[in-house]
């Protein structure tokens, strides 16, 4: 496939902002670690072809994750295999089925590890180990992404995500906020609810910081190169530190995700840790929220979550811990600012300027017009870009 095709196919994905920082960062990691998609026998009866352009898409891209076949039951695991790989063949695909054993040995890994770096497509099976529970092949799948220290795990779905009877397939489930609830009597389907348990116990045991997601093969490329996804996002939840002082914190390195977050440097950080009286910051420094004191109420100077791991959920835990503690606080976002929609969801009221928006909760209605002109007379914190020579 002529990588211009490729190229303009995953234009029309996503943002090609997206997708370039997705590519960047995938190819930025080693080749085995790229990522696991599991696939049942129902993908391979009925979506193979919508499947099977994904991975020639992947690989036309330099990017070849290992294909995991019979997981749920592992009965016709190899003839499932054998079948992707024919279809991969006719392409000219570069694939190998490996069969997994009873117990993915080390020299399995081994194999699969070799096909990766060899820019080849490990169609793994499991039809050895059908006689073991799922438990046990998850266990093997924990094996298998422990050692290749896997950044994000995929399970092929006939739905478009985890989905509850009557509702729309649920977006993002924060383990640990949501798991016993969705647990409930009734809450998923026999398989997902199997599905959800047995995700949570893979991230609770895996030491890498790992990204699961259900979706549809239809969607499968939205989900890995768009910051929204396109399936359902499964995460353990992040743990957000709350501090009054930097002397507490990684300066620095506080420094970096604030300046990769808004893609500028800052003017001077001494002045932002001077005016900051509380910082929410996310335990592997991936999101951060700064809030001063003002006249008016509590001021958010900066919300930030890293490029790369936007829409894991990580904004929407800062919030959390930020509202909860200052109920009454306004902010300010440039229209341009791909976050400002999502502010406009979390406000109760907002102003429009041509520089700025500015957005508030639980603030009296007497102090909006201040906070209005607080927040438009705020200083810069970033450097200007400069022109390009002429």
């Amino acid at each position: 496939m002529e990588p211009e095709i490729i190229q303009r196919f995953l234009e029309s994905v996503g943002q090609k902002a997206d997708v370039d920082l997705y590519l960047k960062l995938f190819r930025a990691q080693s080749k085995e670690s790229f990522a696991i998609i599991a696939a049942d026998a129902q993908i391979v009866r009925s979506a193979l072809d919508p499947f099977h352009f994904d991975l020639r898409i992947l690989a036309g891209l330099g990017l070849h994750p290992i294909v995991l076949l019979g997981l749920f039951d592992a009965r016709d695991a190899d003839r499932q295999a054998q079948r992707v790989y024919e279809w991969l063949e006719e392409d000219q695909v570069p694939a190998r089925v490996i069969p997994a054993g009873s117990n993915l040995s080390t020299e399995v890994v081994a194999t699969i590890h070799d096909a990766t770096v060899a820019s080849t497509i490990p169609l793994v099976s499991l039809e050895g180990a059908k006689d073991a529970t799922t438990e046990e092949r998850f266990g093997h799948l924990q094996s298998l992404a422990a050692q290749l220290q896997t950044r994000k795990i995929v399970f092929l779905s006939a739905s478009s995500g985890l989905e509850r009877e009557g509702a729309p397939s649920i977006s993002l489930v924060n383990l640990a906020r949501d798991y016993e609830r969705l647990l409930g009597k009734g809450n998923l389907s026999r398989r997902h609810n199997t599905l959800l348990r047995q995700v949570k116990t893979l991230l609770d045991r895996l030491p890498q910081r790992m990204n699961v997601a259900v979706v549809n093969p239809l969607q499968l490329l939205r989900e890995l190169f768009t910051v929204n996804g396109a399936g359902t996002l499964i995460r353990k939840g992040s743990h957000i530190e709350t501090h009054k002082t930097f002397d507490t914190v990684d300066r620095p390195r506080l420094r970096a995700l604030i300046e990769s977050a808004f893609g500028r440097p800052l003017i001077d950080a001494g002045a932002l840790e001077h005016t900051t009286r509380s910082l929410y910051l996310e335990e592997n420094y991936l999101g951060a929220a700064l809030v001063s004191a003002s006249p008016v109420a509590s001021y958010l100077t900066k919300f930030a979550v890293e490029r790369q791991a936007q829409g894991e959920g990580i904004g929407g835990d800062l919030w959390a811990a930020l509202v909860r503690d200052h109920p009454c606080v306004f902010w300010r976002a440039r229209p341009s600012n791909p976050i400002t929609p999502w502010y406009a969801k979390q406000c109760d009221g907002l102003a429009r300027f041509a520089e700025w928006h500015v957005f508030w909760r639980a603030l009296p209605p007497a102090k909006i017009e201040s906070a209005i002109s607080y927040a438009l007379a705020a200083p810069n914190d970033f450097q200007t870009p400069q022109a390009p020579p002429r």
